[in-house]
């Protein structure tokens, strides 16, 4: 990250009080350094959710959520980090600097931003107005032909976009609007030095974000005219590749516990209109990486629902492999008979669609792996097992491997140990390695806890710097905390620069590690310990490992391993 950005924001955390942000979501009460509350992201009576004023950092000692400022909004607002930034920018009444933008990006102030949503606002509240006119009509019965009545219409706010080449340039333009908001806004184009509508003939759906502002806009062409659908092109404030369609609905339904990700605009409506929750659409786009990232913040899992014939199948492989590079657990609805969700849902209803198979991942894959093949045939049958066994490599939960290499056994009739051979696992491999991982994920030693307790007193202030060095510790989180405090630096920006779940829950742990002394003598003798109980466990593991040496080594080596063994064994009774 650019160092006068990183320095930006700085600036920006120390202008922004992490307990008030909190305070808007959570009521806090202060206990000691620290306000407490109960967690807003897992259900819980007694409060184990904090916020320490000192560090202004965020966690909860109940799931392990925390971090910066940044962070909060993020995952309260279901927010990029720009997003988040620029929010808590607006609020602080600081501008987001230029050399934060990414390349290619134009310079656009906040205000330039706020224009261009009231332009989207007031164009959409123009296609909606129209289509209740005669220009509007053949728009109208296209949605009424689709199944929608007037309540539907109006929930998703769709509209009509006039014939003419500047019926809605004109209207924008009468009400205030500058050309130059309505091109970067993407609502109007300039040709020859003339400005024409984006959008013309079309019934228009909406998209609108998470915070409730309109975008852009999707358009679906009336008659056989081409594209069929054409999306709002790439603006400050819309970028198709980072947006979901309903993704406003969808905010708002946490208790559905899952997205139902469809392939288009009338699918999303109606699901939505037959009571299913938490559907969302690409934006004329096949899956993204940035739209994965995006639905795991709001959901735990996603339900792919796309068409039912060949070309959904393939389109549901491929969301797999972006969902599953995102560890996002992913299901996919098998609808029968190649149907797509738009004519499933009005034929079967809620019901209906509620008693759809859903396959997991990997038997999705599985299923689609007999595509082709005769399976009445030996060749057939032999090729399913290879293209299974491929699949089946990258299955890495026990569990699930059991339960599926039982199903290919039973289907093919080939010997559990040829299968599995095939695969590149041994069965102790496949049924021992992960219990061992487990167990020491689960029972961590008296040295973690030490480095922990090391990390939560340096990041508090309560002992010198000089008391440890990074070298002191194992863990590779645990050395890159140390190496930050014990150099004066901040880990706020550490924090907020990590992606992957796993290894930031480990740091915010450490820092947060409890209970720690108030008093910095007493941290500073609880320190002392820790280093000791560090130094003890390292001599203790060397140990162990001359002893394995010495069973295989000749007897000078072993003469001279002794000599070794012997010395470290004095070091443990210091």
């Amino acid at each position: 990250m650019d160092g006068r950005f990183q320095a930006w924001l700085d600036e920006l955390r120390s202008r922004t009080s992490l307990e008030e942000v909190v305070s808007e979501y959570v009521p806090l009460k202060q206990k000691g350094r620290r306000y407490w509350g109960c967690c807003p992201f897992h259900n819980e009576k007694t409060p184990s959710f904090s916020v320490d004023t000192e560090a202004q950092m965020y966690y909860c000692f109940g799931c392990h959520k925390g971090g910066t400022v940044i962070n909060f909004v993020m995952d309260m607002e279901r927010m990029e980090f720009m997003d988040a930034v620029r929010l808590l920018a607006e609020r602080a009444h600081m501008e987001v600097p230029a050399f934060s933008r990414r390349p290619g990006e134009t310079r656009v102030t906040q205000d330039d931003r706020e224009r261009m949503y009231e332009a989207n606002r007031a164009a959409a509240r123009y296609f909606y107005d129209l289509l209740w006119t005669g220009e509007g009509a053949e728009a109208l019965n296209y949605l009424y032909g689709r199944g929608l009545n007037d309540a539907d219409i109006r929930r998703f706010g769709l509209g009509a976009a006039p014939k003419g080449w500047d019926g809605l340039f004109r209207h924008l333009t009468e009400a205030g609007f500058s050309e130059e908001t309505l091109e970067k806004a993407g609502l109007i184009v300039r040709r020859d030095g003339q400005s024409f509508d984006m959008f013309r003939g079309r019934v228009m759906f909406p998209i609108i974000n998470a915070q409730n502002r309109v975008v852009g806009f999707g358009g679906r062409v009336l008659g056989n005219g081409q594209p069929k659908y054409l999306n709002t092109s790439e603006t400050p404030v819309f970028n198709k590749r980072r947006g979901l369609y309903a993704l406003n609905m969808a905010s708002k339904e946490r208790d559905a516990g899952r997205l139902v990700l469809v392939e288009g605009y009338m699918d999303t409506v109606s699901l939505r209109k037959y009571g299913v929750k938490g559907v969302v659409a690409t934006l004329g786009t096949a899956l993204t990486e940035e739209q994965a990232r995006l639905m795991k913040r709001y959901a735990p899992e996603v339900w792919i629902s796309y068409d039912g014939d060949s070309a959904g199948q393939k389109a549901a492989l491929r969301a797999l492999d972006i969902l599953d590079a995102q560890d996002l657990p992913a299901r996919v609805i098998d609808y029968p008979d190649g149907m797509d969700p738009d004519d499933f849902v009005k034929a079967n209803g809620l019901q209906g669609f509620e008693a759809l198979p859903r396959h997991d991942s990997t038997s999705y894959r599985m299923l689609r792996a007999r595509d082709g093949l005769d399976l009445t045939m030996q060749d057939g049958m032999t090729q399913y097992a290879l293209r299974c066994c491929a699949i089946l490599k990258n299955v890495k939960n026990p569990v699930e491997m059991e339960n599926h290499l039982r199903r290919l056994v039973n289907e093919t009739g080939y010997d559990r140990e040829i299968l599995l051979r095939q695969i590149g696992v041994s069965a102790p491999q496949a049924a021992q390695e992960p219990r061992r991982r487990m167990r020491a994920e689960a029972a961590p030693g008296d040295e973690l806890l030490a480095e922990r307790a090391l990390i939560a007193m340096l990041a508090a202030g309560l002992i010198p710097s000089a008391l440890v060095k990074p070298s002191d510790f194992d863990d590779a989180v645990h050395i890159e905390l140390a190496a930050r405090l014990t150099a004066g630096e901040s880990v706020n920006a550490y924090i907020e620069e990590l992606t992957d779940e796993t290894i930031r829950a480990k740091a915010l742990q450490a820092i947060n590690y409890q209970p720690v002394p108030d008093a910095q003598e007493d941290a500073v003798k609880m320190a002392e310990n820790c280093l000791k109980t560090i130094r003890r466990n390292r001599v203790t593991r060397r140990i162990e490992e001359i002893k394995r040496r010495i069973g295989a080594a000749s007897p000078e080596e072993k003469s001279a391993l002794y000599q070794q063994m012997t010395a470290m064994m004095s070091e443990l009774d210091d």
